[in-house]
């Protein structure tokens, strides 16, 4: 919807690529971005890549339709880094980006168990850098990709478990990507797992992230077909952090992170007069003299205006595509006729569905997540109602003439 308003030591392939991954039937299209090397320069041009298939940075707070955030841990207090641990909710409440973290066992392991999280310490707090409080080796062994800080998983976990919510409230949200900076990769066992917003497996990456000894590693996927991500899981090498944990010794891989990238979290839910995808209903109106509509968007504080109807058409509060924003969105009574402006994609609708004198009264009456065009005839007591996951019509008969339907009963 639119309104106005050359190392030959190391590995490198910042070229994207399209893996088709199946979730319940249906196909959806990854761009996966990846690169390895012994600096930062080796990974930047895949890192900015991936930046520029998100959109520009939103930084922290508020709620957007589209863009990015990005954590580099950098900003992180001395009393919330080590050796002091993270709170899970750091980057949702106390830096509002929508992300939570949790180190666990793992969603395929028995026993999972919530862990704290933690972030290296900074020149300033006299506490050895890039955790060798834990492990005095690691100051040597992790490079950061965005100095100095860098982010680890609890000692007793090398699994890091994040969902995302709608920044600054407990809205769950999901994202169209995400990406992560990783420090000393050394064997092919650290990946990334993809899950959609009804916890099905969207995907691993078609290869575990690629390995580079005491060097940084990147990995970003982002959708866009639609699909949203709403929980990642990251295995880091087989061992956490910890003292007894020493890198390459006994095959241990101990693994750190650097800069988390990833897409504008949307509310995972369909939420009423909701334009913007915050989970909050916004303050708006259609103007019937202009056709004209006014939205005042309650994650960023900004107003969209928009013409789309005639004097005389009702408009209607519904999300159409499913990608969880208001449609703008008319029904003429006086032809029957609906005019549909999905806000996914900016295109253009026009069904005829009903009678001169029938009420509209759109609901998601087939479960599968999208508004459905419906219409309730007065004279009859008839629902009328066009499935969208079907595209077929069905009839119902409930009620008598002069009752008033609860959905759209206030047009």
């Amino acid at each position: 919807m639119k309104f106005i308003s050359s190392n030959i030591f190391y590995r490198f392939a910042v070229l994207g690529f399209f893996l088709a991954a199946t979730t319940a039937g249906a196909s959806a299209q990854a761009v996966i971005r990846s690169a390895s090397g012994p600096t930062p320069a080796s990974i930047q041009a895949a890192v900015d890549q991936f930046r520029a298939d998100l959109g520009p940075n939103n930084g922290v707070g508020g709620s957007f339709v589209s863009g990015r955030r990005e954590i580099n841990w950098d900003g992180v207090p001395e009393g919330a880094s080590a050796p002091n641990f993270l709170r899970p909710d750091f980057f949702n409440f106390n830096s509002p980006r929508g992300a939570m973290f949790t180190s666990t066992a793992g969603p395929f392991l028995q026993g999972t168990i919530a862990q704290p999280t933690e972030v290296s310490s900074s020149v300033a707090s006299g506490v050895p850098l890039r955790f060798g409080d834990i492990n005095p080796t690691y100051t040597n062994e992790f490079k950061a990709f965005s100095e100095p800080r860098l982010f680890t998983t609890s000692p007793k976990s090398n699994v890091l478990e994040i969902s995302f919510f709608i920044p600054g409230t407990n809205i769950p949200a999901t994202v169209n990507g995400f990406g992560a900076v990783f420090t000393d990769v050394d064997q092919m066992v650290t990946r990334m797992q993809f899950y959609d917003q009804n916890d099905r497996l969207l995907l691993e990456p078609g290869n575990n992230v690629d390995p580079f000894d005491k060097g940084l590693s990147f990995q970003g996927i982002s959708f866009h077909d639609g699909t949203r991500i709403s929980r990642v899981v990251i295995f880091l090498g087989n061992a956490p952090l910890s003292a007894e944990n020493t890198d390459g010794v006994n095959g241990v891989d101990v693994v750190a992170m650097d800069d988390f990238i990833y897409g504008e979290p949307r509310a995972r839910e369909h939420h009423a007069a909701d334009f913007d995808g915050d989970g909050t209903a916004d303050l708006s109106v259609f103007r019937p003299s202009s056709g004209t509509w006014f939205v005042l968007n309650s994650g960023s504080n900004t107003v969209s205006i928009a013409q789309f109807g005639l004097d005389g058409d009702i408009p209607i509060d519904a999300d159409f595509d499913g990608d969880k924003r208001n449609d703008l969105a008319v029904f003429r009574p006086s032809t029957g006729t609906w005019f549909l402006l999905n806000s996914g994609n900016g295109i253009v609708s026009t069904i005829n569905f009903g009678l001169a004198g029938d009420k509209p009264v759109v609901g998601d009456y087939d479960k599968d997540g999208k508004s459905d065009i419906a219409v309730w005839r007065p004279s009859t007591g008839d629902y009328f109602i066009l499935n969208s996951s079907t595209g077929q019509p069905s009839q119902a008969h409930w009620g008598l003439n002069g009752d008033i339907p609860i959905l759209g009963s206030g047009n």
